[in-house]
């Protein structure tokens, strides 16, 4: 009887990783808005890992597991609300300013807007923090309800060089659904 209950345990285990694990894309639905990614070739959709923290779109390589200190890509939606920035410029601002230029030594680079369709155009930062040996690349999108905050963290420089083709393929695959 043990032995069935194991058993049991284990499979369910598995299919719910199966389920929060998907190499293909989906919708990622909030109160006020909505939008389809898919993963970049290499990579899987993990919908579940972050998911306490408001964070569904949550890629990383193939055959590797998360970890918040390995390579990996979220996106991170924020709804837009009557008292918070009003564009994208302030929102930017106040995204720096409270997690990017918070401590000496952290480097912030503006690179040039990344535009893969006549829709839609990403402001796009590189973020070192030499403190704590992290490198990312942020992109920024903002749609009529939410601001849109893509993540590829890595733990090199030379890994994000190596890795940005992958970021750049999320971009691409993003498009963004308003909801009435």
């Amino acid at each position: 009887m043990e032995k069935k209950v194991t058993l049991i345990l284990a499979l369910g285990i598995s299919a719910l990783l199966t389920f929060a694990q998907n190499k293909g894309g989906g919708i990622i639905d909030g109160n006020t808005w909505a939008f389809h990614i898919s993963a970049p070739d290499g990579w899987v959709w993990d919908s579940a890992s972050l998911c306490y923290q408001g964070i569904q779109g949550l890629f990383y390589k193939e055959d590797s597991k998360f970890s918040p200190s390995k390579l990996h890509m979220y996106i991170s939606p924020s709804q837009k609300t009557p008292n918070g920035p009003i564009t994208l410029g302030d929102f930017i601002e106040m995204d720096e300013a409270a997690f990017m230029r918070s401590e000496p030594g952290n480097l912030v680079m503006d690179l040039s807007p990344y535009s893969p369709s006549m829709e839609y155009t990403f402001s796009l930062r590189d973020f070192d923090d030499q403190n704590e040996k992290y490198y990312q690349s942020i992109a920024y999108y903002e749609g009529e309800r939410a601001y849109f905050v893509f993540i590829l963290f890595c733990r090199s420089a030379e890994e994000r060089e190596r890795s940005r083709s992958s970021f750049l393929e999320l971009l691409d695959s993003f498009a963004y659904i308003p909801k009435e």
